[in-house]
């Protein structure tokens, strides 16, 4: 093989592992994106917005929110 075909051997190698390296960093990184997406949706649920059988609860809610003396001056 003459040096010229070993270099355009090499550099198309190259390129085509530079290639599928990118695309399987890609892949992987949307996997692992949806996969902390899909665990953060799990732990975000509270318990107090669960029944006794773990089913959302359909209906309307009161909420309490305290405010400090200092949030009342402000406004």
């Amino acid at each position: 093989m003459t040096e010229t075909m070993m270099i355009y051997i090499s550099a198309t190698t190259s390129f085509i592992f530079l290639a599928i390296g990118v695309l399987a960093g890609w892949v992987a990184a949307e996997v692992k994106a949806e996969h902390m997406y899909n665990i953060q949706e799990e732990q975000s649920v509270h318990p107090e917005m669960l029944n006794s059988q773990g089913q959302w609860i359909n209906e309307e809610l009161l909420s309490v929110r305290f405010l400090n003396e200092d949030e009342l001056e402000e406004e």
